[in-house]
């Protein structure tokens, strides 16, 4: 009783709820849908699109390139949304992909293993680091910033002495699984379908799931109320490694190449995407759906300004300003609750 309580109580903005919204401005309403917004962006931005570049941007392999390169981005976001909920977050991801890419290469394409066992080479390494990470936070209790920003480096540098220049080309067999093509689209994007369907009902739907927006709204109720939030954490930072391992290992099949500067700033994509989804820095907050509806608005700006010619620095550039808008709405939805 106390438990269900405690819980009750401490139940962030973030947490499904069958209640009535307290929110009574148009913006307010606004920012508390952040996916139905972001929906409503997307399909403006498509059809303005549609309309101004129709040759180039309103073809069926454009659009299949698009959903290509959301794939890798798309699977991160589940891992990245979860730990975000949670009140954590990995900045090691991009590192990690590197390693877990250049290992499953190495063993495929050096040593000749199968490549299947090269692929589970690939995800296990990630699914290590993420344990290392989350050893490092639950256990040293260090900051998950300063723990994944020196993993990022840690894990950097164990990629280039493994992989040296890369590993390139690995095999046919491997590259079978980032390469065969189904209703026209490539494996990395129904990896990701299957990724995001599985993770948005784990999130919605789960009792061990739901549990990460307890943790992030309020980590010492929780751990008050019964919720082993170590062991979640540690759980979370686990699923992110090993997603990032999976998608590591997608990109070098896909490419039939491991290159030790893969995931380079990938991280900051993610997490971009992650906030415009509608997670909080604090925790607490958030949904697989709006994360990947954030990958895909990201991924679609970026397609925008590809076919207008504007150059790659520039593409960073307009990221981190979309991540600078996406902090500061979460700000103002903050201070309008007050």
């Amino acid at each position: 009783m106390m438990r269900d309580l405690t819980m009750r109580q401490t139940a962030p903005a973030g947490f499904p709820s069958t209640g009535k919204s307290g929110e009574s401005s148009l913006a307010g309403r606004i920012l508390a849908s952040r996916p139905q917004t972001l929906l409503i962006l997307n399909v403006i931005l498509i059809a303005a699109m549609a309309i101004a570049y129709p040759a180039n941007f309103a073809t069926q392999a454009n659009f299949s390139a698009v959903l290509l390169n959301a794939a890798q981005s798309g699977i991160l976001v589940v891992g990245m949304m979860i730990l975000m909920i949670g009140g954590a977050f990995d900045l090691s991801i991009g590192s990690t992909l590197a390693l877990s890419g250049v290992v499953a290469g190495a063993l495929v394409g050096w040593l000749g293993y199968p490549a299947e066992l090269g692929i589970l080479a690939g995800i296990a390494t990630g699914a290590a680091a993420g344990l290392v990470n989350g050893l490092i936070v639950t256990r040293l209790g260090i900051n998950p910033l300063i723990a994944t920003l020196a993993t990022l480096s840690i894990y950097r540098s164990l990629t280039q002495l493994i992989g040296a220049s890369g590993v390139t080309p690995i095999s046919n067999a491997f590259k079978f699984y980032g390469q065969v093509k189904f209703l026209g689209l490539q494996s990395p994007f129904w990896v990701m379908l299957v990724i995001v369907v599985l993770g948005a009902w784990a999130v919605a739907r789960t009792k061990v799931f739901r549990q990460y927006y307890f943790i992030g709204g309020n980590a010492r109720a929780a751990q008050l109320s019964g919720i082993n939030v170590p062991r979640l954490t540690l759980m979370a930072f686990v699923l992110m490694g090993a997603l990032a391992g999976l998608a590591g290992v997608l990109a070098a099949a896909r490419l039939n190449s491991a290159v030790v500067s893969a995931g380079i700033g990938v991280e900051l994509s993610v997490i971009t995407a992650t906030v415009l989804g509608g997670a909080s820095l604090k925790g607490g907050e958030g949904t697989i759906i709006g994360g990947v509806l954030g990958v895909l608005f990201i991924a679609l700006v970026q397609n925008a300004m590809i076919i207008n010619g504007i150059g790659v620095f520039w593409q960073g550039m307009i990221i981190g300003l979309v991540l600078l808008l996406a902090v500061s709405l979460n700000r103002f939805k903050q201070r309008s609750a007050r």
